[in-house]
């Protein structure tokens, strides 16, 4: 547990804060080493607080993947759950509650209103906790009209439990100010400054460098790839369009953006990519393009930034926020605007040199995985001494 003790020493002439150790829990994410947002948030800001010697628990849920106990310093620990879109998120934070508050930890970090919707009971438990907000779920795309209806319904449920909560967004800080009239902490979503690797594994795609468009995020209808596909296809260009990504249970979203590319050998789907080959995506790409209806705040488009990569995103709050002055935009949900904008860019008639380091300084500035982690830090103890 966490001793109320701060010890003031000496670095570089400042004097610098070290915050004592403290025991926290990620609740609850899908596969630590291979989700989407919220799994790359975790493992980021998880493995900084353990370098940082504080202990940190994830609780899984066990059905994405391999099973491991320990990843970059983190304790996994694997909990049920339902299968489905709806159910499993949910259900697996139950069983997580429940095995945190036997464990004592000093905080629990919850993740969005599925997981959230138990912080009472982890009150209940005498257990501390807070509340991160990656987006409004009730917007979210994988959501029919009485899901969204009962994801707002949990949304102000958990609003009354007045629990410390952050948001990702200034955007989304602002919503549940003017909604509810109730402050919540803005902590950002991050990237890390990116070395550009060798051009290797992307010609097995059959791609130039500096001759593609990319587009790299989960494949569900929020984030807009089906305006994407027909702007593209639209243009006169040898360009080629890589959509990359994947997702489960999303099956019938992927044959109509496969139906959308209508066989166009330049458009490529090559799947859920990580490592290397995704590194060199980011690094050689001419553009990378952000079509989104609705974000919390991209790590996918502070990722592109962070490699100085020119970047088109639409319009909405979320998005500009990101991207301030180091990129360009068009009409949300607009595929005429898009493929304009495209065009434009790809014939290089609104380029500027100084873009790429624009995008990288305003990552490094703004967006720092270790800047989250000292805001995290800081908040966690905050947070204790309420």
């Amino acid at each position: 547990m966490l001793v109320d003790i701060v010890v003031i020493v000496k670095k570089q002439g400042r004097n610098r804060r070290v915050l004592c150790k403290m025991d926290i829990a990620f609740i609850v994410v899908k596969n630590i080493s291979r989700g989407g947002g919220i799994e790359k948030y975790t493992l980021e800001l998880g493995s900084r607080l353990v370098k940082r010697g504080h202990n940190v628990t994830v609780y899984s849920m066990r059905h994405y993947g391999e099973n491991v106990s320990e990843y970059e310093g983190m304790t996994i620990r694997y909990v049920p759950s339902l299968k489905g879109r709806v159910l499993e998120k949910g259900t697996a934070a139950f069983f997580a509650v429940l095995k945190a508050c036997r464990q004592k930890h000093d905080i629990c970090h919850f993740h969005t209103i599925p997981a959230g919707t138990w912080v009472g009971l982890a009150r209940l438990l005498k257990q501390k906790c807070i509340l991160q907000w990656h987006g409004l779920e009730w917007k979210r795309s994988r959501f029919n009209s009485l899901s969204a209806k009962i994801a707002l319904f949990l949304e102000k449920k958990v609003i009354k439990h007045k629990i410390p909560f952050t948001a990702v967004s200034l955007t989304q800080c602002k919503y549940f100010n003017e909604t509810y009239g109730i402050d919540v902490e803005y902590i950002p979503t991050g990237a890390d400054i990116k070395i550009k690797p060798e051009a290797l594994e992307i010609f097995s795609l059959g791609l130039i460098p500096q001759k593609y468009v990319l587009f790299a995020s989960r494949l569900v209808r929020e984030k807009g790839a089906h305006y994407l596909i027909p702007a593209f296809k639209s243009l006169n260009t040898d360009y080629k369009l890589v959509i990359a990504g994947d997702v489960p249970n999303e099956d019938e979203y992927k044959q109509e953006l496969i139906d959308l590319a209508g066989g166009d050998e330049r458009v490529i789907f090559p799947g859920f990519v990580e490592g290397r080959l995704l590194d060199e995506l980011f690094s050689y790409c001419s553009l990378y393009v952000q079509p989104s209806d609705i974000e919390g705040l991209s790590i996918a488009l502070l990722e592109a930034m962070s490699y100085g990569c020119r970047c088109l995103v639409s319009d909405i709050p979320e998005n500009l926020e990101a991207i301030g002055d180091s990129g360009w935009s068009f009409k949300s949900s607009n595929v005429k605007s898009l493929a304009e904008q495209l065009t434009a860019m790809l014939e290089h008639k609104n380029n500027e040199d100084n873009m790429a380091g624009k995008a990288i300084d305003r990552v490094r500035n703004n967006f720092s995985w270790d800047l989250i982690a000292d805001q995290f830090e800081k908040y966690y103890e905050k947070v204790l001494k309420i």
